[in-house]
């Protein structure tokens, strides 16, 4: 299918937007006199200054010496952190098929307003873990050029074995009151030839596979371990495993595993992941145990989890099972068990929440569980925060679950994750201390990517799905 490329024209107008009016690439920028948490877990350095040069941090501290015709920002009273990043989300999670069918020739639109949303929410970094990847990459490029404004993103293109948005994996059951050539073509747009004919092939064949699939322009790879819609099956042989891990190291990448059982963590641990995705889900029943949380721990392989708050744990119980949207109640149950356990083994933690643009049509009529969201995009990562810190999680490693500990587990440490000398100056200004309290992550009054200071009004530039009208509520009897 031909595709357009997105329309950059309506974001050319807006670009001046995203820095101060001083100047796009003014050589020197020092933040003064806030209190800077800098994600490495050491102590908040007070009444400091940040100098970025270049995009960069070129000196933190409270003796810094500012050159004389850098700009300056106030900042006394703030408190700066790293910008926020997501381990695990869907920026094109839109998968319903009004959408698909809508909006087949804009899926690049779409993950580009996912990316804004992201940004205005304080999230300067986020990982795409399951998505259409020919328009994940072009909103990824587009915003790497300068082309457009958003999060930066690192994406994974196909969760490899899985099938498209209309096979048995997802909608499989809307399949027959479509085309063939439809579903193909959607299915194809995601899998690009690691769909779940995989599940047949022999070792050396998904090896082959996974190896041309490594060369189309992804940042790192994830296979399903186990099954999506079905959670208890296991999805590959451990040689196969293997096999895929073997391969995405030999391409450079980092991969993880999809997991959703107690047995296929393990076997996804023993295959050699870097890292697992929601390996806090284990089942609606049985608890991960205490020889798999060790095994984590000795083999230093983080888990993305997907910490919810107890008020939504709350109406979860009240709804389940007479919602079919709180189906997910008893994972998540034994999930937060999950997560309250890989805190006191020392598991790293990445912060994640499968989140993607909420469309408001979609929200009005949902029955449910409606608190707290966890899906929806630039509020589920705030929720997620308050959900760790409820677990008890110390406050500087709720901190580093999503800033340092993602960007160790993705390898993108050495400029990203920490406010240091000679990292990228992704900063996020809070008129709140978030080491008292997770709520304070929502006081966001700067962000800065690249050194550049967002004008967060702006975002997002061109909505899609966001700016869908909701239905009008019916009148009161």
């Amino acid at each position: 299918m031909h595709r357009r490329r997105h329309p950059l024209l309506l974001v050319a107008g807006v670009a001046a937007c995203l820095l101060l009016a001083a100047g796009a690439h003014a050589d020197s920028l020092a933040l003064i006199g806030g209190t800077v948490i800098d994600g490495t877990g050491a102590p908040p350095i007070r009444n400091a200054t940040v100098l970025v040069e270049d995009g960069r941090i070129a000196a933190v501290g409270r003796d810094v010496a500012v050159p004389a015709d850098a700009r300056t920002l106030d900042v006394q009273g703030k408190y700066l952190i790293p910008g926020l990043m997501d381990a695990n989300l869907h920026l094109m999670i839109n998968i319903r098929l009004e959408t698909l069918i809508k909006f087949e020739d804009r899926y690049d639109e779409i993950v580009l307003e996912a990316a804004q949303i992201a940004l205005k929410t304080g999230q300067t970094t986020v990982f795409d873990t399951w998505g259409p990847l020919a328009a994940l990459k072009a909103a990824r490029d587009a915003i790497n050029a300068g082309e457009a404004p958003g999060s930066r993103i690192y994406l994974a293109g196909n969760i490899i074995g899985f099938g498209g948005p209309l096979s048995p994996d997802f909608l499989g059951a809307a399949a027959p009151f479509l085309t063939k050539t439809f579903v193909k073509r959607i299915n194809e747009t995601w899998e690009q030839g690691t769909g779940r004919d995989l599940m047949w092939m022999t070792p050396e064949d998904v090896r082959a596979a996974v190896a041309e699939y490594a060369g189309k322009g992804m940042d790192f790879l994830k296979y399903g371990a186990s099954g999506h819609t079905d959670m208890f099956f296991i999805q590959f042989s451990p040689r196969v495993q293997r096999a895929i891990v073997e391969e995405a190291h030999k391409a450079g990448m980092t991969v993880q595993a999809h997991t959703t059982s107690v047995e296929s963590l393990d076997m996804a641990i023993d295959a050699g992941v870097d890292i697992v995705t929601h390996g806090d889900i284990s089942g609606p029943q049985v608890p991960i145990p205490d020889e798999t949380l060790r095994k984590l721990v000795d083999r230093g392989i983080p888990v993305s989890v997907l910490p919810i708050t107890q008020r939504r744990i709350d109406e979860y119980a009240e709804i389940h099972p007479r919602v079919p949207g709180a189906i997910l109640a008893p994972y998540m149950k034994i999930g937060r068990e999950n997560q309250k356990a890989m805190i006191e083994h020392g598991v790293a933690m990445l912060l994640s929440t499968d989140a993607g643009v909420e469309n408001p049509v979609v929200a009005a009529e949902s029955e449910g569980p409606n608190a707290d969201p966890r899906t929806k995009l630039g509020e589920g990562h705030f929720n997620a925060l308050a959900g760790l810190e409820q677990l008890g999680m110390a406050p500087q490693e709720i901190l580093r679950s999503a800033t340092s500990h993602v960007a160790a587990a993705y390898r993108v440490d050495d400029r990203l994750g920490t406010l240091e000398p000679g990292k990228v100056a992704d900063i996020v200004v809070l008129g709140k201390d978030p080491l008292r309290s997770a709520a304070h992550y929502r006081e966001i009054e700067m962000v800065l990517k690249d050194g550049a200071v967002v004008d967060l009004d702006t975002l997002p530039v061109a909505p899609v799905i966001s700016s869908i009208p909701a239905p009008e509520a019916a009148p009161e009897e």
